[in-house]
């Protein structure tokens, strides 16, 4: 199962984790886990590349299937549209396919 985390912070969205592999499919034919790894990607992309968030930072362990991406809270409203876009993306990925991702939300002060 793949476990996904929002972190909330209190101007919106800081950060997202997601671990472990869906088991939806074999290995490399997995369409779960690659719209959970291509919803991720695109989140890292348009806060790094569109919205000039250098620093964002990624942190990825394969060993433990890991991919963490944070970003600073100050600038949480201004990512407001492109990280509540690929939030949504990831919830309906999970009440599709709720027997391989799970959505866990944490509120941070």
């Amino acid at each position: 199962m793949t476990r996904i985390t929002l972190f909330w912070g209190e101007e919106g969205l800081v950060g997202l984790e997601a671990r472990g592999h869906s088991g939806g499919g074999f290995k490399g034919e997995d369409v779960v886990c690659a719209a959970v790894s291509a919803l991720v990607q695109a989140l890292l992309v348009g806060l790094r590349d569109v919205a000039g968030a250098s620093e964002a930072e990624c942190e990825r362990d394969s060993s433990d299937s890991l991919i963490r991406v944070r970003w600073p809270k100050i600038r949480a409203s201004e990512f407001d549209l492109l990280t509540r876009t690929i939030a949504l993306s990831l919830m309906e990925v999970a009440s599709r396919y709720a027997e391989f991702v799970s959505i866990a939300e944490v509120h941070e002060s």
